[in-house]
């Protein structure tokens, strides 16, 4: 029966692992990380003008890459329901049979020291929906942009360049990830683990751009929107795509090191493949290790956890160039859990975490200005280096609906403003223990 359910899952899994489709978002080289570098045109913005290149850049175009590599971060660390299943057994040497070791079904987006038992399997599913809203507290649906016209030598109109483009821009992410995780007991105190998400990518982009005629207001023909209504000094752009297909695939060794009636301590690493595909967001597009510690103590119904983390990053296009292709390294990571699971009945519990995540040289986006040439000051956004703390919420619980069958909820939300963050994301899985 057991070598059943193990191909069983492992049919599954391979199921899992056939790449999805991929929607072609228009003008953008069929690619999600291409939208907002394509969103002018290939060219940029580009105005026709027979008198000189009326060419206007910005930081918003020529730096966009700290958009796809918060991004990227985002992906190579989305927290994954806990594979340690809710129902955990300890060899009775003197019966030879395995009996129920802890009273709660533990934490769900955290990891306990409680290993499943030698030959038991667990396996399960869940669902989260995360819609990113701001980028180190910066609304992602108002980006103020301010495009500088290109200097050329020997202008026919100097007065040409001092005009500038105002655009307010507006970037929509959305990232739905549905996880099947599997865990085998290889041993008493040690298990392995592998998670395999299924990941469904939307972005979307626009930009409402006006130009500013600053030195060329009695002369509307020099820089006008081509298409464009009135006097052509404002125009829309637009694109967006979908993308769905199998994330970054993560396997899991775990073994519990240190046990007491009241105590336990685990060690684990988590290596990471780049399956999932990067240029749609699908997956971070690095290799990824991260060794892992886990602590947790039970006192009747109560079981407090926390655990520590250090995840390094290989290279991938989304912190280089993904116009040209160029890879650069992810940050690296450093991760904290704090919480407690809580056995309310026999088959009910709540659990609680905090959760910490600090990210090293990190791209971050900083509100500035621009002072154009007649002294007047546009907002616009600019990039830095450096580190950022993301800090989070999680509130859930799990239900025994029947034998070893668990229903988990929980719901995770941002204390913090660093990074690139949505304000809630649900979760909801199922899990069975054999």
């Amino acid at each position: 029966m057991r070598k059943k359910v193990f191909a069983a899952g492992v049919w599954t899994l391979v199921l899992l692992c056939v790449p999805g489709y991929a929607q072609t978002p228009e003008g953008s080289g069929g690619k999600l990380a291409l939208i907002i570098p394509n969103l002018y045109g290939p060219g940029g913005l580009t105005l026709p003008n027979l008198t000189h290149f009326a060419h206007f850049d910005s930081a918003f175009q020529a730096n966009f890459l700290p958009f796809n590599t918060a991004l990227a971060s985002q992906l190579s660390s989305l927290p994954l329901p806990s594979p340690a299943s809710g129902f955990t057994y300890t060899l009775d040497k003197s019966l030879g049979t395995y009996s129920r070791s802890a009273q709660s079904f533990g934490p769900i987006l955290a990891e306990r020291a409680e290993t499943l038992g030698k030959d038991k399997f667990y396996f399960g599913f869940s669902y989260q929906r995360f819609r990113f809203d701001t980028i180190d507290g910066l609304d992602l649906h108002q980006v103020p942009v301010v495009f500088g016209h290109l200097i050329v030598p020997n202008p026919s109109n100097p007065e040409a360049l001092k005009d500038i483009i105002t655009s307010s821009n507006g970037v929509d992410i959305h990232v739905g990830q549905f996880t099947t995780f599997f865990t085998y007991g290889l041993a008493d105190r040690v298990d392995v683990s592998v998670a395999i998400p299924f990941v469904s990518a939307s972005l979307a982009a626009t930009a409402d751009a006006t130009i500013q005629r600053i030195g060329t207001a009695n002369d509307l023909t020099i820089h006008a929107f081509p298409n464009a209504p009135g006097d052509g000094s404002k125009k829309k752009f637009a694109g967006s795509g979908t993308a769905s297909g199998i994330g970054d695939v993560l396997v899991r060794l775990k073994a519990n090191v240190a046990k007491s009636e009241s105590a336990g301590f685990a060690l684990g690493i988590d290596l990471r493949a780049p399956t999932g595909d990067e240029y749609n967001f699908l997956g971070s597009g690095s290799v990824g290790v991260k060794p892992f510690a886990a602590l947790s103590f039970r006192s009747g119904r109560v079981a407090p956890h926390f655990n520590a983390a250090y995840q390094w990053n290989g290279k991938t296009v989304l912190a280089g160039d993904v116009l040209s292709g160029r890879k650069d390294s992810l940050p690296n990571q450093f991760f904290w859990v704090g919480g407690v699971d809580i056995g309310v009945t026999k088959f009910f519990t709540i659990a609680g975490d905090v959760l910490g995540q600090h990210v090293q040289d990190a791209q971050r986006v900083v509100r500035s200005s621009y002072t154009a040439v007649n002294n007047v000051v546009y907002p616009q956004i600019s990039f830095k280096k450096g580190s950022l703390q993301e800090t989070n919420g999680a509130l859930g619980f799990k239900v025994n609906a029947k034998g070893n069958l668990l229903v988990s909820f929980n719901v995770l939300f941002k204390l913090n403003d660093d990074g690139l963050r949505g304000r809630v994301t649900p979760l909801i899985g199922l899990s069975y223990t054999f």
